[in-house]
């Protein structure tokens, strides 16, 4: 089996923690960095120095229900990624795509073991608890190469994020949300990451990847990385 690692980032994102997380990655597999840009700029691009991909992001089509220009937005571009990782995968080499957020630091070494178990599911991420409508969480998400209409699969995320009955019905339209409830919908279902209960804030401490990696999930912990990256 072939490991692929992708993420996504956008010029603030990059220099804001991106690149200080990213740094910190030596992954059993290829890394491609999809930059979610549409406009301006791209000089800054040559300061990525890992395989690169221009990231196209279809308009959605949800109404003036949403601003899809904003959170959205950013949201549904991190789903482009992944479904053109899926859909654009080695099929002869047994390619797995792994998601990792860029905002994910590693904090040890790792061997491809870690990464290449058998399950069942189309995909695999973390629901931290029942009790929540925001226990999902997509810092990582592995997305199994092994189950053989995995890009129908993609194919019907990518419409479940246009489908206003759908999107209106989430307590957030915002990516991990949409891929836990699409999941779940689905009649694979999810293969669940997170080996307890908890908080949705700790949901990768819960995980087998916990010694690993360390997620900066939320505005208050990335300004705390922000703090470290300045003080330093």
């Amino acid at each position: 089996m072939k490991l692929k690692f992708v993420t996504s980032v956008s010029r603030e994102y990059w220099y804001g923690v991106g690149k200080h997380c990213i740094d910190s990655w030596d992954l059993p597999g290829e890394l491609v960095i999809y930059i979610d840009q549409e406009e301006g700029e791209v000089e800054w691009f040559n300061d990525i120095n890992y395989k690169k991909l221009l990231l196209h992001v279809p308009p959605l089509q949800l109404g003036e229900e949403f601003d899809v220009n904003t959170k959205v937005r950013k949201f549904w571009g991190k789903s482009c990624a992944q479904i053109h990782a899926i859909k654009n995968r080695d099929a002869k080499v047994d390619e797995r795509i792994i998601w990792l957020d860029a905002d994910v630091q590693q904090l040890k070494p790792v061997d491809e073991s870690l990464f290449n178990f058998k399950f069942e599911e189309a995909v695999a991420m973390m629901k931290s608890n029942n009790h929540s409508a925001d226990c999902y969480e997509t810092g990582l998400v592995i997305f199994n190469n092994d189950y053989i209409k995995l890009t129908v699969w993609a194919n019907k995320y990518a419409a479940y994020w246009n489908n206003i009955t759908a999107i209106k019905s989430l307590h957030r339209p915002y990516d991990a949300i949409v891929l836990g409830n699409f999941a779940r919908g689905e009649k694979i279902g999810m293969y669940n990451l997170c080996n307890s209960v908890c908080n949705n804030v700790d949901a990768l401490k819960h995980t087998r990847f916990d010694p690993y990696f360390k997620h900066w999930i939320n505005k208050a912990n990335k300004e705390k990385l922000v703090d470290q990256i300045l003080s330093k």
